[in-house]
């Protein structure tokens, strides 16, 4: 199986111009055969899509957003997979969080990283093909992201937490990749 990580996306500046005219060629054209070549092709989506109900968290540092166009540029990209557990996730709270993990496997993206509550953020993400199992394990820094056994949020990084689910997962897949952010 061949699998691809990418970087932080990040729908700011130019990039977020080129989104808005639906211009996926200039963005991507240099990649994308790549990003297509693999099985599997992971980026991270470093913020949270926002509509018209985002309500900014209280955080040092920006709170990032982005559009809905962005997940329709991801795919065409190639990318089909996206890790959240990142420090903006969250940044305009956890409705929009949500509807981004929605809008993103609502586009056939597989996601990994957050969720409505710790359990849900936690989950390990199984990629098979052609008779390989492969494990994704995403979790980021405690920074504003965090998800807790009630509220929405990231997987956050706990080695203990994590050498547990890499146990896991190994029963199950015959490679485990961490992803942390």
């Amino acid at each position: 199986m061949k699998i691809l990580i990418a970087g932080d996306f990040c729908d700011k500046y130019r990039v977020s111009e080129l989104i808005k005219k639906h211009d996926y060629e200039t963005l991507f054209s240099d990649v994308r055969a790549v990003i297509k070549s693999s099985d599997y092709s992971v980026v991270n989506f470093e913020f949270p899509i926002v509509t018209n109900k985002c309500k900014p968290i209280p955080k040092c540092g920006p709170n990032l957003k982005g559009q809905p166009e962005a997940v329709e540029a991801r795919k065409w990209a190639g990318f089909n997979c996206c890790t959240l557990a990142n420090n903006h996730i969250l940044d305009q709270g956890e409705e929009c969080l949500l509807d981004t993990k929605n809008r993103i496997k609502s586009a056939g993206i597989k996601t990994v990283g957050v969720g409505a509550n710790l359990a849900e953020a936690s989950e390990i993400l199984y990629l098979d093909k052609d008779g390989q199992k492969h494990a994704v394990i995403n979790c980021c820094e405690h920074e504003f992201s965090i998800a807790t056994d009630s509220t929405a949020g990231a997987n956050p990084l706990n080695p203990i937490q994590q050498y547990y689910k890499i146990q896991i997962a190994h029963q199950i897949a015959d490679y485990v990749l961490v992803i942390v952010h």
